[in-house]
C-alpha cells in the first residue's frame, strides 16, 4: 500500500528541513510532492528540478530593493516591505495565488509601488555580512579593548557587534549585534549612500558634462588653503568614489598614476 499524502508531505519536510535546511514557508511542498514522487520517479534529480520549481521567491513582509528612475538621469535604489500581491493591472487577488505578478512596496524614501516581482531584488543580495570576530572588530577602538560596539537600538550600555554589514554599492559599512542584523538596519546603510547621492546631484552632473574637471590644476604649493575647483572635486572623489562617474573616475585614475610618477621621477 502506497504512503498516504500526509505521510508524504512529514517526509518531504524531513528532506526540506532537516537534510537540506529550507525555509518549507517559501516551498509549495503539496506541488514538489506531486512533481518529485507522484508524477515523477523520486530520483534525486527529478527532487531537486521540483524543488527549485515550486520555490517561493517572496512573502508578504519580505524586505526588498525596487530601482527607481529619478530626474536628470540619476538611478535610485529604494527598500521596504512587501505588503500584497497584485495582478498586472494593480488589483487585488481575490484567493491566494502561487506565482502572483507584481508586489505592493512602501519604501520610506519614495512614494509606494506596484512592481513586477521580475524587477524585484531582495535586499540582503545589497549586502555583504561578515561575521567573523576578528574581521568584525578588526582595528577596533583601543579605549573598548579592540571591540566595536552595536550601533542598532539600544541604550546606554550596547553590546559588542557580531556583524560587520557593508552595502556593495557604496561600500559603507555598520556593525550590529545579531539582533540589529534586520533588513530595515541595513536599508538604512543604504539610505545613507543615496542621501548622499542626492545632495551630490551638482557635482555628478558637471562631471558627466565635463569629465575634465576631475584633472584641473591644483593649488600653489604656498596656498595649499586655496583650493582650486579641480581639487576640491578631487576631494569630493576621494570620499564618495561610487558616485563619480565612470569617464571622470578613469581620468582620475590615470591623473594619479601620473602624479606617483612625477614624484618618484
Amino acid at each position: 500500500m502506497g504512503a498516504s499524502m500526509r505521510e508524504m508531505r512529514e517526509q518531504a519536510l524531513v528532506y526540506l528541513v532537516e537534510w537540506e535546511g529550507r525555509d518549507p514557508q517559501r516551498y509549495n511542498v503539496d506541488g514538489i510532492i506531486r512533481d518529485a514522487w507522484i508524477n515523477g520517479n523520486g530520483s534525486d534529480a527529478v527532487w531537486k528540478e521540483s524543488v527549485e520549481r515550486h520555490h517561493i521567491r517572496f512573502l508578504v513582509g519580505d524586505w526588498v530593493r525596487i530601482t527607481v528612475e529619478a530626474e536628470d538621469g540619476f538611478t535610485e535604489h529604494h527598500y521596504g516591505p512587501i505588503e500584497n500581491f497584485r495582478k498586472p493591472g494593480g488589483s487585488f487577488y481575490k484567493r491566494h495565488v502561487a506565482k502572483p505578478y507584481a508586489a505592493f512596496v512602501h519604501p520610506e524614501y519614495t512614494r509606494s509601488h506596484v512592481v513586477p516581482l521580475a524587477d524585484l531584488v531582495e535586499e540582503i543580495n545589497d549586502f555583504e555580512i561578515i561575521t567573523e570576530w576578528s574581521e568584525v572588530h578588526k582595528g577596533g577602538p583601543q579605549h573598548n579593548y579592540g571591540v566595536y560596539q552595536c550601533i542598532g537600538i539600544h541604550g546606554p550600555y550596547p553590546p559588542p557587534a557580531t556583524t560587520l554589514v557593508i552595502h556593495k554599492v557604496s561600500g559603507r559599512k555598520k556593525r550590529f549585534c545579531d539582533a540589529c542584523n534586520t533588513p530595515q538596519q541595513r536599508a538604512g546603510l543604504a539610505d545613507e549612500a543615496l542621501m548622499y547621492q542626492r545632495n551630490a546631484k551638482s557635482t555628478i552632473l558637471e562631471l558627466r558634462a565635463d569629465p575634465t574637471l576631475i584633472t584641473g590644476p591644483t593649488a600653489d604649493p604656498g596656498r595649499l588653503w586655496d583650493k582650486t575647483p579641480a581639487d576640491e572635486c578631487r576631494s569630493w572623489a576621494d570620499v564618495f568614489p561610487w558616485l563619480v562617474p565612470a569617464p571622470a573616475a578613469e581620468l582620475y585614475k590615470q591623473w594619479k598614476e601620473a602624479q606617483r610618477a612625477s614624484v618618484a621621477a
